[in-house]
């Protein structure tokens, strides 16, 4: 009788014991930005909790969860990427197939890429992102059109050297836009039709674009080649989204009131303009309150065109402030604490976007730290972790910070 007493204690501990680990939040031995978990963790409220499977290490593992489809009722998740990266079979296509469904060339789809003089075209690059984006059901985005960093010399100039005439420059304009998006009509969803044409203070940028023509048609204003790039850009494929891009406009409420002032205007003037990128190139000092306060502003543009959309373009989080120019940072428990909590914070801020009917894409600007352009910019020789995969592509607690976001916030 003491025996089967003694067994039936012992059962019932371990029950007790089972239940109280499956509850229990585990957290890594080693906490730190590339640092992950190794079972299920309960998140949500006693209502609604809900397990995940935290055993994943890296993120091409079969039982990792995808990114895109953690966030799926709020929005795509996208990435940059280049083609380099299309390997069948590889970590770093495995990694593109499962985390992300929006696909952006890093630099492969700029002016200077793909029209290098006026009469060469390169579509090898934007073709072959197109076909795999059709083999796995992904949306592509193409960037850029028109930008005044990565373009070449030959569109504001002729043979001898001289800049060309307005007329000169808006025909090369429409001819690279046209022959662009036509050429991928129907296959890339939405186009960054301009780049970073507003100044750091406010008020549109001095570029070439902007010197050469001007007010073209007469009407007071010197955004013209703006207006020329989303009327042309709209023709050659009507059902594609057109995106002006920029910076700062989540930090800089001077540029945000210029950018909205100024597409305000164009929208009633019928200038087919879809919405609005912001980059969001954020450091670890971000102002999420700031942010919102600034998307705010421009979605009062949804009072004239309803379908008035803001796309996150360019998203990651370097762990320096800009005007730091040391080339490490010591991630120590705090550091990783303050950065996976500012990821929740502007994910879950981006759901609030969503939930209000003003987001549909959140594209980060790279897949793992590995591959980042915050490693030389804008210190050389610097080593950041902003994304949320780490460079041996390992999930980082960063990564599951957002995971455990999803599952509450969808429970």
């Amino acid at each position: 009788m003491k025996i089967k007493q003694l067994l039936s204690a012992l059962l019932a501990f371990m029950v007790l014991f089972s239940a109280l680990t499956a509850c229990g939040s585990t957290t890594s031995d080693e906490p730190s930005s590339t640092g992950s978990t190794s079972s299920s963790v309960e998140s949500g409220t006693d209502d609604t909790a809900v397990y995940v499977d935290r055993s994943a290490v890296y993120a091409y593992d079969d039982n990792a969860p995808s990114l895109y489809e953690a966030f799926s009722q709020w929005f795509k998740v996208g990435t940059a990427m280049n083609t380099s990266d299309l390997v069948e079979g590889s970590e770093e296509m495995e990694i593109l197939i499962k985390q992300y469904n929006v696909f952006t060339l890093e630099n492969e789809s700029k002016p200077d890429a793909m029209h290098p003089s006026e009469d060469v075209y390169n579509f090898e690059a934007l073709d072959k992102l197109v076909e795999f984006a059709n083999e796995y059901d992904k949306t592509v985005r193409g960037h850029v059109l028109v930008w005044h960093s990565q373009c070449p010399d030959w569109f504001f100039y002729d043979d001898d050297g001289n800049t060309v005439s307005a007329d000169v420059l808006v025909e090369r304009m429409k001819e690279h836009i046209t022959t662009i998006v036509s050429h991928y009509q129907g296959e890339v969803d939405v186009w960054d039709v301009v780049n970073e044409v507003l100044g750091d203070n406010g008020g549109l940028r001095d570029s070439m674009w902007y010197q050469i023509i001007g007010d073209y048609d007469g009407d007071g204003d010197k955004y013209d080649f703006i207006e020329i790039a989303f009327t042309t850009a709209h023709e050659a494929d009507p059902d594609a989204r057109l995106i002006i891009n920029d910076y700062s406009l989540e930090s800089s409420e001077d540029k945000t009131i210029t950018m909205y002032m100024m597409v305000k205007n164009m929208l009633e003037e019928g200038i087919p303009i879809d919405g609005i990128g912001l980059q969001m190139h954020i450091d670890i000092n971000f102002d999420v309150e700031t942010c919102k306060n600034n998307v705010e502003i421009l979605m009062k543009l949804k009072e004239i065109d309803p379908d008035f959309v803001i796309e996150i373009t360019e998203l990651d989080l370097s762990c320096f402030s800009w005007d730091d120019q040391s080339t490490e940072v010591e991630l120590t428990d705090e550091f990783v604490e303050k950065f996976d909590s500012l990821y929740s914070d502007i994910f879950e801020m981006l759901i609030e976007f969503s939930e209000a009917g003003y987001l549909d894409s959140v594209v980060m600007w790279g897949y793992n730290d590995g591959s980042t352009w915050l490693n030389s910019y804008p210190v050389s020789g610097r080593t950041n972790h902003p994304l949320l995969i780490d460079e041996d592509y390992k999930l980082k607690s960063a990564y599951w910070a957002l995971i455990d976001l999803a599952a509450s916030k969808s429970s």
